[in-house]
């Protein structure tokens, strides 16, 4: 969620999670901002509070928007790529593999195994 603070929206639609503890109490926090949490003994309790404390807390926050700039980096691969350009073989090799993915004979795979 990005707030810019020179544009106030006139709403913020925010996500309240509700959880029956194993005491009985009830807690209630807001998904966006988990460390906003509290602890009542009924839900309307801690939904109340919980929606007060973020009221007062918005009041403080300010949130800015960074970008931050991330050197052009080669993919790992890179280093590999045409080491094999001067190799007299290597076409040969290429032109067998291409030969064996285009082939239509099926004579190599035995129709029981997919059966």
């Amino acid at each position: 969620m990005v707030i810019n603070p020179n544009v106030l929206p006139s709403e913020l639609k925010v996500t309240l999670l509700v959880e029956t503890l194993p005491s009985g109490k009830v807690a209630a926090s807001i998904f966006e901002f988990p460390s906003c949490r509290v602890e009542a003994e009924t839900r309307e309790t801690a939904l109340s509070q919980i929606r007060a404390i973020f009221l007062e807390r918005l009041q403080h926050i300010e949130a800015i928007s960074w970008i931050v700039p991330v050197p052009a980096s080669k993919p790992p691969w890179m280093k590999f790529a045409g080491v094999f350009k001067d190799d007299p073989d290597f076409q040969e090799i290429m032109e067998v593999i291409r030969a064996e993915r285009t082939s239509d004979d099926d004579s190599e795979v035995d129709p029981s195994y997919y059966l």
